[in-house]
C-alpha cells in the first residue's frame, strides 16, 4: 500500500533542493530556517520524521516553494505555470545535470505507483530517445548550437560524456517503469529528421561518413520501434501503445500523470522545453491528446496490417532520401 505522507515529504525535500544551489550546506539552510539542530534535520531527511506542516510552511515561505505544487493542486497564478527549461548539452554544470536529476526522481516517484502515465505526440523523435540512438543526439545539438550562433560546430565532434551516459542509463530505467505510455507519431516525422540532415550536410557541417551512420541508426530505430509496437510492452511488461496521426501538431508535447506527479512538457528550442508541474495543465494536455488518438491509427499489438504499411513506408522514405544523395 502506498503512504502518501511519505511520498508528498519526499516530493517537498526535492523541491527544496532544487532552491538551495549549494547541496553541501542543504542540511545547514534547513536547521537554520527553521532553528533547530542539524541532527533533527538529518532524521528528517532520511524520512525517520516528517517535516510538520508548520515546519513545511516556514520553508516553502523562506525559499519560494509552492505547496500547491507539492500537493498537485491548482495555482491560480497562470503566469507561473510554464517555466523553461534548456540545459547547457555542451559544457554541462551542476545545475544542467540536477535539472536532469530532478527529472529523474519525478519518473521514479511516479513509476512507484499503481497509476502512471506517459504521454506523448511526436513530430521530431524526442531527445529522450538519444538513449538508444546516440547519432540522433548528435544531430539535435548540432541543430541547437547551430541555431544559436555556433555555425562552424561539425556533427562528427559532439558527443556524449560519461556522466551523461549514466544518468542517460538510469532515465531510461525510470521510463520504462510507468505503467502506461503510448505514443502518436506524426506521420511525417522521419520526413522532418530527413530535411535537418539534408541541410547540414549541404553546408558541409556532416560528411559522408556522418550521412551513412545515420542511415544505420534510423534502419536500426526503424526496426526497433516495429518490435516494440509488435510487443505492445516493455521487457518488463509495462504497456505500451502506438499510434499515427493523420494530422500534423505543431511540436512534440508530453506529459507524465500519476497520483503525485504531474509534468507537461512542451519542447521549444531543439533540445528545451516549455515544463508546467500544475495537475490542470496536465488534465488539459491528457483530454487534447486523447482527442488525437481518434485520429489517429493504432499500429500496435493486434494492427499487423496498419503496422507493416507505416514501417514500408518509412523505409521506402528512407531508401528514396539516400539515393537521391546517391549515398548507399
Amino acid at each position: 500500500m502506498i503512504n502518501m505522507d511519505k511520498v508528498l515529504h519526499e516530493k517537498f525535500i526535492d523541491i527544496a533542493k532544487e532552491k538551495i544551489w549549494d547541496k553541501t550546506n542543504f542540511a545547514a539552510t534547513l536547521a537554520d530556517l527553521l532553528c533547530i539542530k542539524k541532527e533533527a534535520i538529518y532524521r528528517r531527511l532520511r524520512g525517520e520524521v516528517f517535516f510538520t506542516f508548520a515546519e513545511m510552511v516556514t520553508i516553502a515561505k523562506k525559499l519560494d516553494i509552492s505547496l500547491d505544487h507539492v500537493a498537485g493542486m491548482v495555482s491560480p497564478y497562470r503566469s507561473h505555470s510554464f517555466t523553461l527549461h534548456v540545459e547547457n548539452y555542451i559544457r554541462q554544470e551542476e545545475v544542467d545535470y540536477k535539472m536532469t536529476a530532478d527529472y529523474i526522481a519525478a519518473i521514479r516517484r511516479a513509476g512507484s505507483l499503481p497509476y502512471s502515465e506517459f504521454g506523448y505526440t511526436i513530430t521530431i523523435i524526442p531527445l529522450p530517445f538519444s538513449i538508444f540512438h546516440e547519432p540522433f543526439y548528435y544531430l539535435y545539438i548540432l541543430k541547437w548550437m547551430y541555431q544559436t550562433g555556433n555555425y562552424n560546430a561539425l556533427f562528427s565532434e559532439i558527443s556524449f560524456n560519461e556522466r551523461q551516459k549514466q544518468m542517460n542509463a538510469q532515465l531510461l530505467r525510470e521510463m520504462m517503469s510507468v505503467k502506461y505510455t503510448y505514443y502518436i507519431w506524426d506521420e511525417l516525422f522521419l520526413t522532418y529528421m530527413l530535411n535537418d540532415i539534408s541541410y547540414f550536410y549541404s553546408i558541409h557541417l556532416m560528411s559522408n561518413a556522418d550521412m551513412l551512420l545515420m542511415k544505420k541508426e534510423i534502419e536500426y530505430f526503424l526496426n526497433r520501434l516495429e518490435k516494440l509496437a509488435m510487443q505492445g510492452a516493455y521487457s518488463n511488461g509495462n504497456k505500451i501503445d502506438i499510434y499515427v496521426s493523420s494530422l500534423n501538431f505543431e511540436t512534440t508535447y508530453y506529459y507524465l500523470s500519476s497520483d503525485v506527479e504531474n509534468i507537461s512538457m512542451i519542447t521549444s528550442f531543439s533540445v528545451g522545453a516549455l515544463t508546467s508541474l500544475e495537475k490542470s495543465v496536465c488534465e488539459k494536455m491528457k483530454i487534447w491528446m486523447q482527442g488525437l488518438k481518434r485520429t489517429s491509427t493504432l499500429i500496435s499489438c493486434s494492427a499487423e496490417k496498419e503496422r507493416i504499411a507505416f514501417f514500408e513506408k518509412q523505409r521506402m522514405i528512407l531508401r528514396t532520401f539516400f539515393d537521391r544523395h546517391k549515398l548507399q
